[in-house]
C-alpha cells in the first residue's frame, strides 16, 4: 500500500483523520476475526491484503459508495482465493445466522445457502451484520438511508433473509 493510497482510503472512511484511523483499526480487527473464524493460517496477513487491495483500488480512482460493503466483498474474494473450499461466516456472529455449532457440515450448509441468495441480498446481510457495538446503529442507519428505507424496513428485510437462510440450512440438515 502506498502512502497516497492509504491517505485516500482513510479519507474515504472519514473526513476526520483521527476518526478515519479509528475506523481503519476497527475494520482491520474485524477482518482478522473474520479470517480467524474461517480457520485461515495467517489472518493478519489476509486482513492486510484486503486493505491493500482496497487502497490500490481507491488510489486507482475507483468510486466506492459503501466502504464497509466493498471491504467485505474483497474479504470474501481473498478468503475464496486463500481457501478454495472456504466456509463463509458473518463478520459478527449474531444469533441465528452462526449460532449453530461451527462444524464442517454446518459451515458447508451456510456457505451453500448464502450462495443461493441474490448477490445484492447476500451483500446486504453481510453489511447488516458487520458492525458491532456503537457502530451497529450507525452502519444500519447509513444502509437504510442509502436504500431509501426506514431502519425498521431494513431490519425486516434482513430478518426475512436470515429466516430464509435458517430454513435452507434446516432443509440441508434433513437431507443428510
Amino acid at each position: 500500500m502506498t502512502d497516497q493510497g492509504l491517505k485516500q482510503f482513510l479519507a474515504l472512511l472519514s473526513d476526520d483523520p483521527e476518526r478515519a484511523a479509528e475506523l481503519y483499526l476497527v475494520l482491520l480487527g474485524k477482518l482478522i476475526r473474520y479470517f480467524s473464524w474461517n480457520i485461515c493460517p495467517n489472518p493478519e496477513e489476509l486482513a492486510d491484503e484486503v486493505l491493500d487491495r482496497v487502497a490500490r483500488r481507491v488510489e486507482g480512482g475507483e468510486q466506492i459508495q459503501s466502504p464497509i460493503s466493498y471491504v467485505l466483498g474483497v474479504a470474501r474474494r481473498v478468503l475464496l482465493e486463500s481457501k478454495p473450499k472456504a466456509m463463509l461466516l458473518p463478520l459478527e456472529g449474531e444469533p441465528g445466522i452462526a449460532a449453530e455449532p461451527r462444524d464442517d457440515a454446518s459451515l458447508h450448509d451456510l456457505d451453500r445457502c448464502l450462495e443461493e441468495l441474490e448477490p445484492e441480498s447476500r451483500a446486504m446481510l453481510l453489511e447488516y451484520y458487520s458492525a458491532d457495538g456503537g457502530d451497529r446503529i450507525r452502519v444500519r442507519q447509513e444502509m437504510a438511508d442509502r436504500m431509501g428505507l426506514s431502519v425498521n424496513a431494513l431490519r425486516n428485510r434482513c430478518l426475512r433473509l436470515r429466516r430464509g437462510l435458517e430454513e435452507c440450512m434446516e432443509r440441508r440438515r434433513r437431507r443428510q
